[in-house]
Formats: structure tokens, C-alpha cells, sequence
């Protein structure tokens, strides 16, 4: 299906230092603070990614709720796709390998809902998880990547079970300062010192070629409003309309703001609760619409394929990795 571009061989090394954007450079590396489009393309060059990404088990109750949101195409005509973090308990693999074999992309979230303690706790949890996977016909160089329980980010330990695991990125690192159009920030390597993330502990050593796609807070239309990370979590949203506003709301700025990927994170309750999908299914379909030749909506994995290759939006119905496959 898909395969990220990844180095030889990927180990944690020494301190990690400040990130020096004069000798990181694409497709292995790209430095946390780089505020500009990969490939020196100009905005307008760039296309709006947006990835819908899901997490935990996933059973025939969970089905028709997530793959209701996945009814348009891309540009290219080929149907949009998100990423599945799969949580093992819970799990029924024979639907995750339908999923797969749709065009999702899957990856590895918890055991049992709750995040390792120590190294080798990190090594069972992607081991355990991405051998069921494979015993299920889900190919190994498709799974690459992981997201933690509340997106408490596991530190060195966390980074060395990937690396243990053949995984090649995280997706949990959420910060307060990186969630408006002025402080977006793209995806990045850990092969400098990253920044601190405002849950868990980020890795202090250099784990070179390692990505990692932050999650940027969600803001609701109310004066009360306080970021959240998951919709299910921003405190006032209570209707179909609350939920297209606060999703626009967050495309818009990102649009705005140089382009960066919107990533998006829906959870069992939010997918559930119908006013809450509907608005989800609203806002997907609008952005399509509005936006025909700006906006692709693709897994995560996909996405750090196209930061390691960026193509201009005058040629990215031709992107392989963004075809119908």
C-alpha cells in the first residue's frame, strides 16, 4: 500500500540537541520549528491535508459509525481515507483487516486503554499488537504508526518501543502553543531535541528519522471556550452545528496559516453520539465542496509521505501515494 521513506538503521543517540534546519533536511529530517511549507513551496502550492484519525477498539458496534464519515472523494476521485489506532482489547482483527483493505491505514494505540510504565511495557504493547495484526493479513510495512492513551507521549521508553517494533512515528503530542494559525507547527523528526509536550513526557535523546504529527487544539465559537484536543472534550458543543463550527473553525485557521495539516481526532463517544457524526459528515462533505482543488483528506501515514516528497498542488493528482491503492 504505503511505505514511509525511513533510514537504515534508526537508534536513540546522545542529548539531543537544538534542531539546526542547515543540516535537517528532507526526506529524513525536518526540524519541529520550521515554520515554512516542505519543499519550499508557497502556500498556495500546498495542499490543505486534513487526516481523520480514530482510536481504540474497534468491533462491529463501532463499524457503521466510523465509515459513515468516509463517503466522498478526493480531488483524484479515489475515496478519502483515515487512520485507525487500534486498542487490543476489545478489538474484532477481522474488521480492522476490512478496514485495511478499503484503503485505511492502521496503527497501534493500548492494550487494554492504559500506556506502558517502563520500556519493555512499550515493547509488549507495539509487539503484541502489531503480531495480531499481521497474523490477520494486515501487512507489516503498512504499520508505522502509534498514538498513546490520552496522548500522554512515553518519552525515550516510548520511542525506543517503536524503534523496537519497526514503527516509524507518534501521533499524541499536544502543546498549548502550537493551536492557532500563528503557532501551528507541521510534522517533525526527533532527531534534534523536540519541545515539551503539555501531556506525558517528550524524548529527550535524538531519535533520528523518527516523526512525530502533533495534535493542534480545537477551539469552540463560545466566550468561554478553552482549547481541547478531541472534540469529545471541548466542554460546549452540544449540537450538529456546534460540531461543523468548531472542525471550520479549525480547517479555517490552518487554511490561513501557512497550510498546515489539520489533523482531527474522533474517539467512540464522539463517533456515537449521531448530532456530533452528522456535523463531522457535514463538515468533510463542505470542505470537498468548497475547496475541490485545495483539500485531500488522507491518512497520517500518507501525509508524512507527502511532507517527504512534497508535490505542488499542480501536479498531486499524480502523487502515487495519494492514488486509489
Amino acid at each position: 500500500m504505503w511505505a514511509l521513506v525511513v533510514c537504515a538503521a534508526i537508534v536513540a543517540t546522545s542529548v539531543a540537541q537544538e534542531c539546526d534546519p542547515a543540516t535537517c533536511k528532507l526526506p529524513d529530517c525536518r526540524c519541529w520549528n520550521d515554520k515554512t511549507p516542505p519543499g519550499g513551496l508557497t502556500d498556495a502550492e500546498v495542499p490543505q491535508i486534513v487526516m481523520v484519525t480514530m482510536e481504540n477498539s474497534i468491533n462491529s458496534g463501532d463499524l457503521e459509525d466510523y465509515t459513515d464519515l468516509f463517503n466522498i472523494v478526493n480531488p483524484n476521485g479515489c475515496a478519502i481515507r483515515g487512520t485507525f489506532f487500534v486498542e487490543d482489547q476489545d478489538t474484532d482483527y477481522s474488521i480492522v483487516k476490512s478496514l485495511y483493505d478499503q484503503g485505511h491505514e492502521i496503527g497501534i494505540n493500548t492494550l487494554k486503554g492504559s500506556n506502558p510504565t517502563d520500556q519493555n511495557g512499550w515493547v509488549t504493547l507495539y509487539k503484541t499488537v502489531k503480531d495480531k495484526l499481521k497474523a490477520n493479513g494486515i501487512d507489516e510495512k503498512d504499520i508505522l504508526g502509534a498514538r498513546t492513551e490520552g496522548f500522554a507521549i512515553g518519552g525515550n521508553d516510548e520511542f525506543s518501543g517503536l524503534g523496537d517494533n519497526g514503527l516509524r512515528y507518534d501521533s499524541s503530542c499536544v502543546r498549548v502553543g502550537w493551536s492557532d494559525k500563528d503557532t501551528y507547527v507541521w510534522p517533525f523528526t526527533l532527531d534534534f531535541k523536540p519541545p515539551a509536550c503539555d501531556i506525558g513526557q517528550a524524548p529527550d535523546l535524538a531519535f533520528a528519522g523518527y516523526w512525530e504529527i502533533p495534535i493542534a487544539d480545537l477551539h469552540d465559537l463560545t466566550p468561554q471556550a478553552t482549547p481541547c484536543p478531541a472534540p469529545s472534550a471541548c466542554r460546549n458543543i452540544t449540537t450538529k452545528a456546534d460540531a461543523f463550527d468548531l472542525f471550520f473553525k479549525a480547517f479555517e485557521d490552518h487554511f490561513l496559516g501557512g497550510r498546515t495539516p489539520l489533523l482531527i481526532v474522533i474517539d467512540p463517544v464522539w463517533a456515537k453520539t449521531q448530532t456530533f457524526r452528522e456535523g463531522t459528515i457535514e463538515f468533510l462533505d463542505y470542505i470537498r465542496a468548497n475547496f475541490p482543488d485545495d483539500v485531500w483528506v488522507v491518512p497520517a501515514g500518507k501525509a508524512l509521505q507527502w511532507i517527504q516528497d512534497p508535490v505542488p498542488l499542480s501536479n498531486i493528482t499524480t502523487f502515487a501515494p495519494w492514488g486509489c491503492n
